[in-house]
């Protein structure tokens, strides 16, 4: 019987998550469906079935992890699903083995048929006996009631965490999909209502005595209470590998600010010439472009430190950091230093919208080199990253802001961005990333050469 594994689906992984099934035991399945979403280090990803056949056997639960190899199901011809059926639906397949193998072993020592039989009985009706679902928990998609529950693997995951039945909440989604921000506002809803009830209550009651004021004023100083939220996958990571670059990369910190007028009018002119349906052009993906020829010029920038020794990588692929809801993902831009600025934006585009919806594939997400975290959308003044193991540097990219500069002795109104360096000082001096940054400057400053 074909056994369906938990894959790699990250460099970085070591265990995944079910998110949710999207097969149930006795579905059919073909060569290429997607059996479930998987939840890692990165990203949710989907699991594609290599065999076709009849899923027999769910091993891993929603919401459970198993490490790379594990077989988390089963693929055959179906004739054992009607079995198992009680496992899939909410029953450990721990119990059942156990209780199978308590069965044998009353065989086996020699106790009567009747024994067998009525134990075996027993076993049938508790696999056979109707088990109540949580609709919390119910898969996305599964009919619920009059209707169809839609939900986000995150919104399904908060509803359990907090035993809400998503059949109370109507979703905002994309065909009234539920997400995140239904589950927080019900959330809220639920806690204002506690508050207000006794309040409510308390309407005619009798006047409270003097004396109790103090104690009353008491409680309303309290400190509120404390809700203990549990790390997703990809947040545990995500702490896990920023503590290790921390403790085990010696970093530093070279700053500069850079006169972005001429790459903002550039800009400006690419996306006037692109029309309505064209690639719009951002200044991301200028700051991509400069990056990129730049580790052209200077190759240690572009590279790892692995075991005492240097890593020179001759591909330049340029990671962008992208904020999605539960954390944050680093999709790669490969050969940027060989793509034109169009080119740079519509893939960065589609990683981005990919990111967003939870759909960046391993390949999306390795083999960066440099990485460039840009918040100058936040109106951030300025900021520094911490470097992206095994990548020797990332550029953190603050606001561009308008500010009168002396040119010729005149102050004269320039747009600036503050840009800084975090460096891996195993690898890069101070010397060697101002002289980076200074190529990185100036290519942004006559931006026309980011275009040959």
């Amino acid at each position: 019987m074909p056994e369906v594994t938990m894959p790699r689906l990250s460099d970085t992984m070591q265990e995944g998550t079910i998110a949710r099934w999207l097969k149930k035991p006795g579905d059919r399945v073909e060569r290429g469906d997607v059996l479930a979403e998987i939840e890692t280090d990165k990203a949710t990803m989907e699991l594609q079935a290599y065999e076709s056949g009849v899923l027999e056997k769910i091993l891993v639960q929603e919401g459970e992890s198993a490490p790379i190899g594990q077989v988390i199901a089963l693929i055959g011809s179906g004739a054992t699903v009607s079995g198992q059926e009680e496992t899939s639906v909410g029953r450990p397949a721990s119990q059942t083995t156990t209780a199978s193998s308590t069965a044998g072993r009353t065989t086996g020592s020699g106790g009567s048929g009747a024994e067998v039989s009525q134990e075996a009985s027993s076993s049938r009706q508790r696999a056979t006996a109707p088990v109540e679902v949580p609709s919390s928990i119910a898969p996305v998609g599964q009919e619920n009631g009059d209707r169809v529950i839609k939900a986000s693997p995150l919104a399904r995951r908060l509803a359990e965490e907090h035993n809400i039945d998503l059949r109370q909440i109507r979703g905002s989604g994309p065909g009234g999909r539920i997400v995140r921000d239904d589950i927080e506002a019900f959330l809220e809803s639920r806690r204002t209502a506690t508050v207000t009830a006794p309040a409510e209550a308390g309407v005619g009651a009798a006047p409270v005595p003097p004396v109790a004021a103090p104690a009353a004023a008491a409680e309303v100083g309290a400190a509120p209470a404390e809700e203990l939220v549990p790390l997703s996958r990809m947040q545990a990571t995500i702490a896990r590998r920023l503590t290790e670059s921390k403790q085990t990369i010696p970093h530093f910190y070279v700053s500069t600010e850079i006169d972005m007028t001429e790459a903002l009018a550039l800009r400006r002119q690419l996306n006037e010439s692109a029309g309505e349906g064209g690639v719009k052009v951002s200044v991301n993906d200028l700051i991509i472009k400069a990056c990129a020829l730049a580790l052209e010029k200077f190759p240690e920038v572009n590279s790892s430190y692995r075991d005492g020794q240097f890593v020179r990588h001759q591909a330049i692929n340029i990671g962008i950091a992208v904020d999605i809801p539960n954390g944050l993902v680093v999709p790669v831009v490969r050969d940027a230093n060989l793509k034109g600025v169009r080119t740079i934006a519509r893939e960065a585009r589609a990683l981005i919208e990919k990111a967003h919806a939870g759909k960046l594939t391993p390949a999306d997400l390795s083999g960066g080199t440099f990485s460039i975290s840009n918040m100058g959308m936040l109106d951030v003044s300025e900021f520094i990253a911490v470097i992206n193991p095994p990548e020797a540097a990332i550029m953190a990219v603050a606001s561009v802001r308008r500010t009168f500069v002396p040119i010729n002795d005149q102050p004269v109104l320039r747009d600036m961005m503050h840009v800084t360096v975090s460096a891996d000082h195993r690898i890069l001096y101070g010397a060697t990333v101002a002289r980076f940054l200074q190529e990185v400057k100036r290519l942004l400053q006559n931006p026309f050469s980011l275009l040959g």
